[in-house]
């Protein structure tokens, strides 16, 4: 399972909770803080000119966002279920990262796990066909959502999926009837999937499946 690399920061912290749909920070504001996720889900968003929203990333336990790598949040972060969090001070997070890099030599990977979800981003709306880069997403994110009684919970909505895609909500939809067609994926209950074939999936994902 998929596991990332960040900088150990302040095992004391508390954890604050966030309700569905609510902004940790948003874009623009001042990056004061660095936020951990310690459980749920958040979605990285960004609103273009004309009011269009884009979801970048989605982010997961164990990840941290918010980095002060600019003077102000690059997208607004958002709870996709209810989460929680912990806030660390920007002066706190780089004393960390100066002693994570003098103690281990890490620096870039801290840096490199809030940035690598917007790039697999990038590289999967790149992919040729709806069902190739539906497919790519769920191989993105499966491994790091949480499984009951042997199904994912899987509480993304078509809607964020398409958004994140940068297709429609129609078109997300009939590409899950597809694939469960196809038997390669089921949903006996809401925000619940099997992945039957992992094989079939990973070779629709690379486009190597016809």
């Amino acid at each position: 399972m998929y596991r990332p690399a960040f900088v150990p920061i302040h095992p004391d912290a508390i954890e604050r909770p966030a309700g569905h749909g609510e902004a940790l920070f948003r874009e623009g504001d001042p990056c004061d803080y660095v936020f951990e996720l310690c459980g749920g889900i958040a979605r990285g968003v960004s609103f273009m000119a004309s009011g269009e929203r884009q979801i970048s990333a989605f982010f997961f336990p164990g990840d941290q966002i918010g980095l002060p790598v600019a003077e102000s949040y690059r997208f607004t972060a958002e709870a996709v279920t209810d989460v929680r969090y912990v806030c660390h001070s920007r002066a706190r997070w780089h004393e960390s990262l100066v002693r994570s890099w003098r103690e281990e030599g890490r620096l870039l990977p801290s840096i490199c796990a809030e940035q690598d979800p917007i790039f697999r981003r990038g590289i999967i709306i790149g992919r040729h066909g709806l069902l190739v880069r539906l497919c790519a997403f769920f191989i993105s994110v499966i491994d790091r959502l949480p499984e009951e009684d042997g199904m994912i919970v899987y509480p993304l909505s078509q809607v964020d999926v398409a958004a994140y895609l940068a297709t429609s909500p129609e078109s997300v939809c009939r590409g899950l009837r597809q694939l469960r067609e196809m038997r390669v994926i089921a949903a006996p209950e809401r925000e619940r999937m099997v992945v039957l074939d992992r094989a079939r999936l990973e070779a629709i994902a690379s486009g190597a499946h016809s």
